[in-house]
């Protein structure tokens, strides 16, 4: 690999490290999960997104910008992986970030004067980042390096620094190929570029949420080296630039259909949609970067590339904030097509010329890079499918009965109080409470806005259990049932449209000891939400009838969840009315929000059919998310 596009996927790869961060700390710390303005949010991300606009009129002198900006991303990155959350977290992750948007940036520009860098080049690195990201991704369990407590994790974070630096410091290009600047516009792609990428087409967990198999997340992960083939030679897709953005569309398109992912469908052609996708992104990256004889302004190169990085910025709060703001937020992947079809378009005839006659002197490398691709590809699918993500989880605490053991945790996308990742440790809080069945609410299964991890694969690992899936707003938000016990019976059910993330309640009936119980998971959103008090009380209906409906098929029924309602609210009497019955009613105060002196609030719940009988209730107070497990062992009456 040449040294100049080398350099830019080491510094992109600790840049995609340290924006991983960056967003779950900016929604759990600076936004606290919701409770801070939606637009103060997008401004304080934006700030570190517009460091690099100062840079662009100093375009003649920028040519110590781009080494003093990556050392100081290198730093970052590695002052990252010694924070423990908290502020030190957020603000280092942010300032990371915005070293990484001002390296990008002074990079782009200097390709247009420096011969020792190549505008095509800095893209195809970006490209090749986002594959090595996607393979580590997956080899790591879709957890990042710097959540793994262990120094361990410091070599290879280390390593990428010291690499960066020296490469920077003797990036040298072909002294036989002259200077090739691309044009501007082509640097709006890395908007797009970050965005679809992180959002599905290089996500790993996206991958095997859809697929409910690691094969999913091997698969993204292949296609994503794959694709880097692509970016160098864009005509392998096809010979018309027009190729390209069709597939991404089709894919897209796939992809947005409310039938063409799981549970409604296979996940096969929504993975396959995945890697297509990516493989077209790519190729658009690439016909954007091709050479035009003409020069490059570097101000202009500059400003395209600025407004690329303020771009991706965009489409992130364009896509989720519209949870809290309830607006649709589907049409914000096709728009990011926009800038892309764009940067595309074809340009002069003879520029045109020019460029496939590259292509066509190129006929030999071009042979020779598709078979290492097509290596690198098989090596990173048997790498990924075979390597165990995790150690085998630890076993259970010693059961305190003979009963059926139920836990509800609220496990907040996986991140704890002080704004880390945490399912690990929440999986071992569950572990200490030795449930049978454990149900979940805020399970996030590769959204980018928290960093694109897979929280319910990691949660049934580490317990050793099986996960069912309640998918509440799209394939990747929702419930969850984990149980190591016979499921003999699954169904979903849609509630009352409400709140910013949906509402659904999942039926998984198990089989203990020769009695089949149906456990439903659900999560109530809030009359505060914005939709009032009485589609809050609709939803609770709604579950009532699912429990209703699942005692008359037979059988004893728990309904447990984030219910966001206290035993004293009057909609309560609408479980009550049903036959469920408070599992805590005799334990007050019961408190299920952690580390909050003098609060008794509690709206996390377990009910139950009145031919059960509770015992042994448990809510420790951990800070592993913004609420407690609970947990309670269920009897059957006399």
């Amino acid at each position: 690999m040449r040294r100049d596009r080398l350099a830019v996927a080491v510094g992109t790869v600790l840049f995609l490290d340290a924006l991983r961060v960056f967003l779950p700390s900016l929604i759990t710390l600076f936004g606290r999960a919701g409770s801070t303005d939606p637009a103060l949010m997008g401004a304080f991300a934006l700030a570190w997104f517009l460091l690099p606009l100062p840079f662009v009129p100093l375009a003649r002198r920028i040519g110590p910008a781009a080494p003093a900006a990556a050392a100081a991303m290198a730093a970052g990155r590695l002052a990252l992986q010694a924070t423990d959350g908290g502020g030190p977290q957020l603000y280092v992750s942010a300032a990371t970030v915005g070293a990484g948007a001002v390296w990008l940036v002074c990079t782009a520009m200097a390709s247009t004067s420096d011969g020792r860098l190549r505008g095509r080049e800095v893209v195809v690195g970006v490209v090749a980042a986002i594959a090595a990201t996607a393979v580590v991704h997956t080899l790591l369990g879709t957890t990042d390096l710097v959540w793994w407590p262990t120094p361990v994790a410091w070599g290879p974070v280390a390593a990428g620094a010291a690499l960066l630096l020296l490469l920077l410091f003797g990036v040298r290009g072909a002294d036989t190929e002259p200077a090739q600047p691309v044009p501007p516009r082509a640097w709006l792609v890395l908007g797009p570029l970050l965005f679809l990428t992180g959002l599905y087409t290089a996500n790993p967990a996206v991958g095997r949420a859809l697929a409910e198999s690691p094969l999913g997340a091997a698969a993204v992960a292949t296609g994503s080296v794959l694709s880097v083939a692509l970016a160098l030679r864009p005509r392998l897709l096809g010979r018309s630039r027009w190729v390209a953005p069709a597939v991404l569309l089709a894919a897209l398109v796939w992809l947005a259909l409310p039938g063409g992912t799981p549970p409604d469908a296979s996940g096969v052609p929504s993975v396959a949609a995945l890697v297509a996708g990516q493989c077209a992104l790519a190729a658009c990256a690439g016909w954007a970067v091709l050479p035009r004889p003409e020069r490059a302004s570097a101000a202009l190169t500059g400003l395209a590339a600025a407004s690329g990085l303020l771009l991706f910025v965009v489409l992130v709060f364009a896509f989720y904030s519209a949870y809290d703001l309830y607006v649709p937020n589907a049409y914000v992947p096709f728009a990011a097509l926009v800038p892309l079809v764009f940067a595309v378009l074809p340009r002069t005839r003879e520029a045109e010329r020019a460029g496939g006659g590259r292509e066509e002197r190129g006929g030999r490398l071009r042979r020779r890079g598709l078979a290492v691709a097509a290596g690198a590809g098989a090596l990173t699918l048997a790498a990924t499918a075979l390597y165990p993500p995790s150690q085998p989880p630890a076993p259970a605490a010693d059961r305190p009965g003979d009963g059926l053991r139920v836990a509800a945790y609220n496990v907040r996308m996986g991140f704890g109080m002080d704004g880390r990742f945490s399912v690990p440790e929440q999986a071992e809080a569950l572990r200490g409470l030795a449930p049978d069945a454990v149900v979940l609410s805020e399970v996030d299964r590769g959204w980018l806005l928290n960093g694109g991890h897979d929280g319910l694969a990691g949660l049934a690992r580490g317990l050793g259990m099986n996960a069912y899936w309640g998918p509440a707003d799209g394939p990747l938000w929702g419930d969850a049932v984990l149980t190591a016990l016979p499921v003999t019976r699954q169904e979903r059910h849609p509630l009352t449209p409400s709140g910013p993330t949906g509402a659904q309640a999942l039926e998984v009936t198990v089989d203990w000891n020769g009695t089949e119980v149906t456990v439903v998971s659900t999560h109530v959103q809030p009359a505060d939400y914005g939709f009032g008090e009485e589609t809050s009380r609709r939803q609770l209906r709604d579950v009532a009838e699912v429990a209703r409906g699942a005692r008359e098929r037979g059988g004893p029924v728990v309904v447990a969840g984030d219910l966001n309602i206290e035993p004293d609210d009057p909609a309560w009497s609408i479980l009550t009315e049903h036959g469920m019955r408070d599992a805590f009613g005799g334990v007050r105060p019961f408190p299920t929000l952690p580390g909050q002196a003098g609060s008794d609030q509690q709206i996390d719940h377990v009910l139950h059919s009145a031919d059960l009988v509770p015992s042994d209730p448990a809510n420790p107070d951990v800070p592993h998310s913004d609420h407690r497990p609970v947990a309670v062992t269920l009897t059957p009456a006399d």
